[in-house]
Order: structure tokens, then sequence, then C-alpha cells
């Protein structure tokens, strides 16, 4: 499981966190107004792009997983993860089906750093980054 799930939650957090940052950063750089529509766009953008790399990060940790829990015995994560670099694939097997997993986890971690921004700037917290 902290093969999965420890570079998903520190490439989902550091990546949101610094690429609102820098889209703010840029912003007030070029001296762009930072309308409603861009208040709105920089976290998409940033939460969509931070999805893909939280998707990536972790994708190898899922991989194993899976064949963790599909495989009843005394084999070890260890063992799962040499097979795999064995195997007809080499290191990219760690990354089969990370089209499918792009989707579904794309779709979660956005909707999650969208909500989590709007929550913030409803209780009155800054936007992520933008301070």
């Amino acid at each position: 499981m902290l093969y999965k799930q420890v570079p998903y939650t520190i490439s989902k957090n550091v990546a949101f966190d610094f690429l609102t940052r820098a889209s703010y950063g840029m912003m007030r750089t070029g001296g762009m107004a930072l309308t409603t529509n861009t208040k709105i766009m920089i976290p998409f953008v940033c939460a969509l792009a931070t999805s893909i790399l939280a998707t990536i990060c972790s994708q190898p940790g899922d991989m194993l997983l899976s064949l963790v829990n599909a495989h009843e015995g005394t084999k070890r994560t260890n063992d799962f993860a040499k097979d795999i670099i064995k195997g007809e694939w080499g290191l990219k097997g760690f990354f089969v089906g990370t089209k499918s997993r792009l989707l579904h986890v794309g779709i979660i971690v956005t909707s999650q750093l969208i909500l989590y921004d709007v929550i913030k700037r409803m209780v009155g917290i800054a936007a992520t980054g933008s301070v």
C-alpha cells in the first residue's frame, strides 16, 4: 500500500501547491489581471495537471498492489516487482493500464482538488497558491 499511497499523496499535494503558486506568480509578474474566470481556470488547469502527475507517480505501486491482492500465497511484494521487471515488458510493465487509470483517478483527483480550493475560499482562506 505504501508503494502506491506515498507517491500519490506527495505528488498530489506538492504538485497542486507548486503549480498554483507558479501560475498565480506568472500572472502577477506578467501584470495580468486576476479576473473571476482566471481564478476559476488556474485551479482547474492545475488540478488537471496534478491528477495526471499523481496517477503516473503512483501507477507502479498500484500495479503491484493489484497483483498482490489478486494472488493468494506467500509471494511478497518485492517478488512481484522482480517478476514485472524480468517479464516481457520490463519496467514498462509497471505502467500497464495507465490510460484507464488516468481517466478514473484523473476525474477523482481533479474533483477533489477543485472542491478543496472552493471550500477554502468559502470559509475565508486564500485560494491555494494565491498568496
